[in-house]
């Protein structure tokens, strides 16, 4: 297998929520970025509205106020 099928291969297992047993155990503070913790962070992400930057007129006009 080339390194890049097995890239492949674990990214598809993560996004089907197919992670090993053994991960978690390989880090002190254990495995951060499950696909739990993925899935919390996208809605989270689609629920903010995004940020619009103000134009320059709209900033020229707050500060005649």
């Amino acid at each position: 297998m080339k390194f890049e099928d097995a890239i492949k291969k674990s990214i598809k297992g993560f996004i089907e929520g197919k992670v090993p047993r053994n991960i978690a155990e390989m880090s002190e503070e254990g495995l951060m970025y499950t696909p739990e913790y993925m899935d919390n962070l996208e809605e989270a992400m689609m629920a903010e509205p995004e940020a619009v930057d103000p134009t320059e007129e709209e900033m020229l006009d707050a500060e005649a106020q």
